[in-house]
């Protein structure tokens, strides 16, 4: 199941509230001239403009929960904000109740606006609010999933890419309720009458409501507050204005927001000083009254249109009215439309004359919005003066390294967001380095958004900081005549010098003086305040902006100061021994015994990695001893028939013993048309005196010939019978974005359509339907996965690296990890590169839910060595830093791998040979000699079957769906089997399949091997 949360109270409300307020004040500016005020054009008397307002509409909290027979329930949310100025704290506390039967996972996925960040959070464990506390992103990741398989209580708050966040609780009790808390700091957009929004809305009604809203320094008449259609009446509290609502019930789409009065156009700076960890930092509004130039009018424009599949969540009624009010200041104009999907598409060129712009209207309303986004292609077409990008900057495809990042700008570029969630600080880094600006179709009006594209600001720069460094900028350019920036403070006093340039090579200067807070003004840690925090997320923005090169740097500023950012997460367990076994510093108030506890836990994990080689080097030994054994091909004695059953589930070690399974009856073809027979380059069989270790004893000289046949399935889903009737590409198409809407969330659907066009040679538009499945959930592992793994049946294998790069970066605890890298590598022709990846997985210590992984990565390690050393004239690939116990490669006539995509569930490989016999996880080996790798139970794979010298004859490939231990079901498992023949020899042949199985007793034949006699 899944759901979706809201802030958390690390301190008492009062406490905090009042320090905030305390941290805030008003500084004079030096003494300078009065500027001038810039002079404007009118507008042509053309120009028609039907202004969008910018009222941000409600970020809703999403929670599904689509294995809850009855849906969760909101029991109560409390909200308490204070305001000052422009400046906001706000805590939301959340009961969520759970009707059903069954224990659940709840997971919450929610944006956030430009400006706001989470400071904290805090889930209830045994009735106390326990605070979270900073993780790295993948280990927390890792964790949670291993205190949730032990049934304790853990949360996590991550990150998932822009400003979307995730938080994971689990257990939400069977008939039961959590509470959670998070706390949220905010600047609120820049306006003449500044709005303050619940930072997220409902879905779902709440049954109960309670509000506490302070506002400081404003009379009550100067409020205006409302929830939904209803008013809700301010009142005095010495100098401030309080809003309360107490027991209200809450119906979903109802906003709650309160409006502040028009804030006058001071020439005094807001400042905000704060104390954290140690450290003193300020953040301010500094008036800046730099004169804006008119910008000349462009010939040939660009217009960049994100039409991935997250684009149709866009607004796009605000940008067509700024394209209309823009196109009809322009006039004439020549504009080269560009659109973005999984590639750049051609460009489409329109005339526009007299501001009639309708084709273009047209051409945009009718846009099919489907794939993902390359982000590296958003990119201006070349010849054009200016161009405006529209896009959430959320970049998820492509082949390069750079892919998925923003490109450098030819011209001046405007980067226009219309979607919640929005990669704000990426797209306005590209934007201002290019001489354009970054503008929020949601926080600004059509005419505000108008004008900045039609003049051209001056940038603002900080030319020197006394008393004060790591001075950040929110923009370079001001926002409704203020530049905000943030610091940290080094003496008792800061100032702080901006200049920006004037008409005739001149440039102003303006400088701010701002007192450092004294060290006893608020405690060392205070999490709700807003200097530390803004500064923080300023830099943060910068630095995620530029991204690998600044991944440490993001880290150490999301640990220190408790942000959920790409590097790091937020995390709360149950016990100070989970702290202790994993390595993270909890809250003070577990801190004295987590220490004797971690130093005991440190020691075992020391003796655990040392002795990692010398188990693997055993078990390595047991399987030469296999492999060197010679194995009766006759047929089998008569003996008494054996009962069948589905046997013990235990990870025996392998005997000699005929105790199968019979085949499972009538089993289903696999769910995938067939790809097209891999052969891999020669491999060779023998090597000399041991840069690899040779297989010499019992070495098949000439394998038997051999070949592979996959079972393909017809499924007869409504959406296949018509695309199968469909006779053009361009039919297909319209048939699969006819039916698009109905399946958005069903990786089933695009893997079926992409196969069906695969198969009908149409690889373009099938690698864009099958892109989807990176937009599909933010950062969901599995999903990618499954998408990897068609790719590199596909053969598209450029596309899948960085997919499984990403993959490892979310999962780095994972074997499977390392193992899919590196072997996409291996098929990309990366040697070297794939063995280091293997070999990661043989070194390692992993967790006891992967038995045998490490064997299984061995096999594939010393198989690649071996090609990449034939295929390099004798060259090996370099393993001096590899154990030579482990490094010998050990052909095989046949061999088969199981891999799937969810985790906590179990699917088992079952080869029938010729003699009827089967291995599988209750018969690891057959009379022949085939040999079944450990049973995996606990998700994911691989299994693999392995047999030196087949008997002539048919095998037969089936696979399982046991079971599975998830709190969170998927409604199918997604499996990939690759089927080798030859596999560590020259005549070495691969095939893969994608297939699903949709719930536990599921069986499909995935294919067979046909072997005829030796030569």
């Amino acid at each position: 199941m899944t759901m979706t949360f809201a802030p958390a109270p690390l301190r008492p409300y009062r406490t905090w509230q009042r320090r905030l307020l305390g941290g805030l004040c008003a500084l004079v500016l030096l003494p300078l001239a009065a500027p001038t005020q810039a002079q404007r054009t009118a507008p042509p008397p053309q120009v028609h403009v039907q202004p969008q307002s910018p009222v941000q509409p409600p970020r809703f909290l999403a929670w599904q929960a689509p294995e809850a027979r009855t849906p969760i329930e909101l029991r109560r949310m409390d909200v308490q904000a204070t305001i000052v100025g422009r400046t906001a704290a706000t805590r939301i506390e959340l009961e969520l109740f759970n009707p059903n039967a069954r224990v659940l996972e709840a997971q919450l996925q929610f944006p956030l606006a430009e400006g706001q960040s989470v400071t904290g959070f805090a889930l209830d464990i045994e009735g106390e609010l326990r605070p979270a506390v900073p993780v790295e992103k993948a280990k927390g990741r890792q964790v949670f999933e291993d205190v949730t398989r032990a049934r304790v209580d853990p949360a996590l708050l991550e990150s998932v890419g822009g400003n979307h966040h995730r938080l994971r609780v689990y257990p939400l009790p069977a008939n039961g309720s959590r509470r959670v808390v998070l706390e949220l700091a905010e600047v609120l957009p820049n306006a003449a009458a500044p709005v303050w929004r619940l930072p997220m809305g409902l879905q779902a009604p709440a049954a109960r409501l309670d509000v506490s809203v302070r506002v400081a320094g404003v009379a009550p008449g100067g409020i205006k507050a409302q929830l939904g259609t209803l008013r809700l009446p301010a009142h005095a509290e010495g100098a401030d204005a309080r809003i309360t609502l107490a027991s209200a019930r809450h119906s979903r789409g109802d906003e709650l927001r309160v409006q502040l009065p028009t804030a006058p156009q001071a020439a005094r700076p807001l400042v905000a000083t704060q104390r954290f960890d140690g450290a003193s930092y300020f953040y301010a509004e500094l008036p800046v009254a730099a004169r804006s130039a008119e910008r000349a009018r462009p010939e040939r424009v660009g217009l960049v249109w994100d039409a991935s599949g997250s684009g149709a969540a866009r607004d796009h009624t605000r940008e067509l009215a700024l394209l209309d009010a823009w196109l009809r200041r322009l006039g004439t104009v020549e504009v080269l439309l560009q659109p973005v999907r999984d590639v750049a598409g051609p460009i489409e060129r329109y005339s526009v004359q007299g501001g009639n712009w309708s084709a273009l209207r047209d051409r945009l309303k009718a846009m099919a919005y489907d794939g993902a986004t390359q982000a590296a292609a958003l990119r201006a077409p070349e010849g054009v003066q200016m161009a405006l990008v529209f896009s959430d900057g959320l970049g998820n495809w492509g082949a390069g390294n750079d892919a998925t990042a923003l490109p450098a700008q030819p011209v001046p570029t405007y980067a226009l967001s219309a979607s919640a969630g929005s990669n704000a600080a990426a797209l306005r880094r590209m934007a201002e380095a290019s001489g354009g600006n970054y503008l929020d179709l949601l926080a600004v009006s059509t005419t505000q958004a108008l004008d900045a594209l039609a003049r051209q600001a001056p940038r603002v720069q900080v030319t020197a900081a006394e008393g004060a460094d790591d001075v950040e900028l929110a923009s370079t350019l001001p926002e409704q005549g203020r530049i905000a920036l943030a610091g940290r403070f080094t003496g008792p006093e800061a100032v702080v010098t901006l200049q920006w340039p004037l008409p005739g090579g001149k440039s102003e200067t303006r400088s701010l003086r701002i007192q450092a807070p004294a060290a006893d003004d608020a405690p060392a840690n205070l999490a709700t305040g807003v200097a530390a925090h803004r500064w923080a997320a300023l830099r943060m923005a910068r630095l995620e902006a530029e991204g690998e090169r600044q991944r440490a740097a993001v880290r150490r500023l999301g640990q220190a100061f408790r942000i959920a950012s790409r590097e790091t997460s937020l995390i709360v367990l149950d016990t100070v021994q989970d702290y202790a076994r994993h390595g993270i510093e909890p809250p003070p108030a577990l801190r004295a015994r987590w220490a004797q506890l971690r130093t005991d836990s440190a020691s075992r994990e020391a003796a655990r990695s040392a002795e990692q080689l010398d188990r693997i080097a055993r078990q390595f030994g047991d399987k030469i001893a296999w492999w060197e054994q010679d194995f009766p091909k006759g047929d089998l004695p008569a003996k008494p028939k054996e009962a069948a059953g589905e046997g013990v589930r235990a990870a025996a070690a392998p005997t000699a013993q005929s105790a199968a399974l019979p085949p499972p009856a009538a089993a289903p073809m696999a769910q995938s048309a067939p790809a097209p027979m891999a052969q891999s380059a020669p491999v060779a069989s023998g090597q000399p005196a041991l840069r690899m270790a040779t297989a010499a004893p019992g070495g098949p000289a000439a394998p038997p010939s051999a070949s592979i046949q996959l079972r393909a399935w017809q499924p007869d889903a409504p959406y296949l019978r018509r695309l199968r009737a469909a006779g053009s590409v361009e039919d297909m198409e319209a048939i699969y974005l006819d039916e698009r809407p109905s399946h958005t969330h069903s990786t089933a659907f695009f893997l079926d359509v992409a196969d069906l066009l695969y198969e009908r040679g149409h690889s373009a538009l099938a690698r864009r339907v099958l892109s989807n499945l990176a937009e599909m959930e933010l950062e969901n592992r599995h999903v990618l996965r499954i998408l990897a793994y068609r790719l590199l049946q596909a053969g598209d294998t450029a596309v899948a690296l960085p997919v499984l790069r990403s993959v490892l970066a979310l999962a780095p605890d994972e074997p499977q990890s390392w193992r899919d890298l590196g072997l996409a590598l291996a098929k990309a022709g990366q040697h070297q590169a794939a063995v280091d990846q293997l070999w990661q997985v043989v070194a390692k210590p992993w967790d006891g839910r992967f038995p045998g992984v490490e064997l299984i990565a061995l096999a594939e390690l010393n198989a690649i060595a071996a090609q990449a050393q034939a295929q390099a004239a004798g060259q090996p690939v370099n393993t001096a830093a590899m154990d030579p116990r482990l490094l010998r490669n050990l052909p095989l006539d046949l061999r088969a791998v199981l891999s799937w995509d969810a985790d906590n569930t179990d699917i088992d490989l079952y080869v029938e040979d010729p003699n009827g016999q089967q291995a599988y996880y209750g018969h690891r080996l057959t009379t022949q000699g085939g040999r079944m790798s450990a049973d995996f139970t606990g998700g994911y794979g691989p299994e693999e079957f392995s047999l030196k010298h087949a008997k002539p004859g048919t095998y037969t490939v089936r696979a399982r769906f046991f079971g599975h231990n998830q709190q969170l079901v998927t409604p199918a498992t997604t499996l990939m089997l690759r089927l080798s023949t030859g596999f560590g020899t020259p005549a070495q042949k691969d095939q893969d399949v994608v297939l699903r199985l949709t719930g536990r007793g599921d069986v499909v034949t995935v294919g067979s091997f046909t072997i005829g006699p030796r030569p």
